[in-house]
């Protein structure tokens, strides 16, 4: 059973519970007051990055990279910080509207709310640059490497003469110099030349710069997976390679930070008022078979009835048929929580009468007991989750989970791949 189904079944299920036959409702939401945002920097290989503000509070871009010039401006519907947050968003976001983004890296909010970044530019440290690699100029929507592009020759669209050659960025007659390698028409020096690194048509990608021949990654820039990321902001590669700050969680200064409400567990950010795996603090795990956790506790799931330290079905238990306490006498059976002699139609397990079709403590056979979000269908246990909707249709069941059922053994309306 997947973490993220646990998850969405606890934060629903209680909200439904406490609240039985609300209706599926609206999520309210507010803007924040505008302001003007701007963020500038000339791309180099060392460019220094902008200011930018949004509203009342400001936020400073990182180091650029890349060799074009990038400035964009842009209205911010937040007044939050990129420092601090804000808004309830986590550490290194603000709030942009209804979503917290993060300023770092998102390109259509880059640097501050609604500053978008161009076609084929991307944003990093705040500031939106050219994807062309170290030391090539964007002219038009190409990357071109200017000391050796005859079209673009020193600068965009600078065109040499026919039967002239590029080098160094000049149009010159004749041969390529010593030290440079003919590409076309163009003379380039493979050893640093971005877009022939290595050899003619070896273009190096976004952050990489050709160095003795070799496509590198510039810093903070390091290569992961045949990438340069950068990895004082990428959530996915957080401080080096491959640590996932996981859901929710945002990489600040190489460092894995968690929005309000989660805590670092491990290497990623999890809610633990609502992880099962992780109830109340990082490693606390509820019982999968019946629990959930809520509120930071784990309590009994759907179905089941906190009777002491157990989590009991009283419909068949019995020593709780009915009740917590109320034991069936030697030779009775419980069958729909009261104390009987014999089960009639329904299967009996021990004491307990029971139906292997549709009960999760004994599904399909005695002792076969289903987990704390699973139902029993026809014998079989299937995932479920419970919607804020308590009627059918609803139009929350979708993906593997599209049917809408209710559930006697939950009491609820569940959302299942298929009905009991």
């Amino acid at each position: 059973m997947t973490t993220n189904l646990r998850r969405t079944f606890t934060t629903s299920l209680f909200s439904v519970l406490l609240a039985a036959g609300a209706g599926c409702g609206d999520d309210g939401g507010a803007t924040g007051s505008g302001g003007t945002a701007t963020s500038g920097a000339t791309a180099g290989t060392a460019g220094t990055a902008g200011t930018a503000t949004a509203g009342t509070a400001s936020a400073t871009g990182a180091t650029s990279v890349g060799s074009a010039s990038a400035t964009g401006t842009g209205t911010a519907t937040g007044p939050t910080s990129a420092g601090s947050g804000g808004g309830g968003c986590g550490p290194g976001q603000i709030q942009c509207g209804q979503a917290c983004v993060d300023p770092n890296s998102d390109e259509n909010h880059c640097g501050a709310c609604g500053n978008a970044c161009a076609d084929g530019d991307t944003c990093v440290g705040g500031v939106c640059t050219s994807s062309c690699p170290v030391g090539a100029v964007e002219c038009g929507n190409q990357c071109v490497s200017t000391d050796s592009d005859p079209d673009n020759c020193g600068a965009c669209g600078n065109a040499c003469a026919p039967g002239q050659v590029c080098a160094a960025g000049q149009c010159i007659d004749g041969a390529c110099p010593m030290g440079t390698t003919q590409c076309g028409a163009g003379c380039a020096d493979t050893q640093t030349d971005p877009l022939h690194c290595g050899g003619c048509g070896n273009e190096c990608g976004f952050a990489e710069s050709c160095t003795n021949g070799s496509c590198v990654c510039q810093a903070p820039f390091q290569g992961c997976n045949g990438k340069c990321t950068d990895v004082m902001t990428d959530p996915k590669n957080c401080g080096s390679c491959g640590v996932d700050c996981g859901p929710g969680g945002t990489c600040v200064d190489g460092q894995c930070a968690c929005p309000a409400g989660s805590e670092m567990c491990g290497n990623q950010c999890i809610d633990v008022q609502t992880d099962p795996d992780n109830c109340g603090a990082c490693g606390v795990q509820c019982d999968p078979n019946n629990q959930v956790c809520d509120a930071g506790a784990c309590t009994c799931a759907p179905g089941y009835t906190q009777c002491g330290n157990a989590c009991v079905v009283t419909d068949n238990d019995p020593n709780h048929c009915g009740a917590c306490g109320n034991a069936c006498a030697p030779g009775d059976v419980c069958m729909n929580g009261n104390c009987v002699q014999d089960c009639g139609g329904l299967d009996q397990c021990g004491q307990s009468c029971v139906d292997f079709k549709n009960d999760p403590q004994n599904c399909g056979q005695c002792g076969k007991q289903c987990k704390a979000d699973q139902i029993c269908v026809d014998g079989g246990c299937e995932d479920f989750f419970i919607p804020n909707c308590n009627s059918c249709p609803c139009n929350q069941c979708q993906g593997d989970l599209d049917q809408c059922c209710f559930n006697d053994f939950v009491g609820h309306t569940v959302c299942a791949k298929e009905c009991p």
